[in-house]
């Protein structure tokens, strides 16, 4: 009889709890979590960004040297300025018989030993060209290119446009020849000598520039038959312009009150001054 109550008891709870949903709370409990690729899968796509582009950097201005360009070493001869036709420097030395401007006198000896102390024969071909030479050999080359000014100007500069009137320019050579009078040197070849690569690497030591970079033609007009060509400007500029590349032209043309003239982009007005 108890027996049989305790069955009846027993019963009565299992049914109890079955009614109270005692299973359906169980079955809740023991379902599966979602797996963990699944919660790292919505993580990434929950936080995934465009990353935005690096800016690049602004580049830095050139520091201009802080020079007069009204200043004698940077007046300015070329195809298309003129020094005037009897233009002549003030004061004239000799350097090695051929004359300079004394101011350069000692810069340019030192440019000329220093090439030769360090293994080269070296020369200076031609120097100072007064008005009168200038015009006596723009005079043949006018005839030689049958009155034509435009091709003449390509075998020879007029009076007052010639770099070497103003005294401060030096042609150089690796030949020695005391024959001649080292006004008629075509010296094309010297491009491709060591000495020339010796005095492109150094000039601006002493104060010098290679006065026509090949390609730089829209500035200064026709190209020079005497590729080593240097000029004097102070070893301030001459450092900047060598190394940034420069032209003497393109120098001057970043001061303000520049005289420098490009007939086809200037229009004959100066360039800080064009439209």
């Amino acid at each position: 009889m108890k027996r049989t109550a305790l069955v009846l008891a027993l019963a009565a709870v299992l049914l109890l709890m079955s009614a109270c949903g005692f299973r359906e709370t169980y079955e809740v409990r023991v379902t599966p979590s979602p797996t963990p690729e699944t919660a790292v899968v919505e993580i990434e796509t929950d936080t995934e960004q465009t990353p935005e582009p690096t800016p690049e950097p602004t580049p830095e201005p050139l520091q201009l040297p802080d020079i007069d360009i009204k200043s004698w070493e940077y007046i300015l001869a070329n195809s298309y300025n003129s020094v005037g036709v009897d233009y002549r420097p003030l004061l004239i030395s000799y350097l090695e018989g051929q004359e300079v401007h004394s101011w350069i006198l000692e810069p340019a000896s030192q440019f000329i030993q220093a090439a030769r102390e360090a293994g080269y024969s070296c020369w200076c071909s031609v120097a100072f060209r007064n008005g009168d030479y200038n015009h006596s050999v723009y005079q043949r080359a006018l005839y030689e290119a049958g009155q034509d000014p435009v091709k003449a100007s390509t075998l020879a500069l007029a009076s007052g446009l010639s770099d070497h009137q103003t005294g401060l320019a030096l042609d150089f050579t690796n030949t020695i020849a005391y024959s001649a009078t080292y006004t008629d040197f075509q010296d094309e070849y010297m491009k491709d000598t060591e000495l020339y690569q010796w005095l492109v690497e150094h000039c601006a030591e002493y104060g010098f520039i290679l006065r026509y970079p090949e390609g730089k033609e829209d500035y200064y007009g026709v190209a020079c038959k005497h590729p080593a060509h240097f000029r004097y400007v102070g070893t301030e500029a001459a450092r900047f312009i060598m190394d940034n590349g420069l032209c003497l032209e393109e120098f001057l043309m970043m001061y303000e009150g520049n005289d420098v003239y490009l007939p086809e982009a200037g229009k004959g007005l100066r360039v800080n001054e064009r439209g």
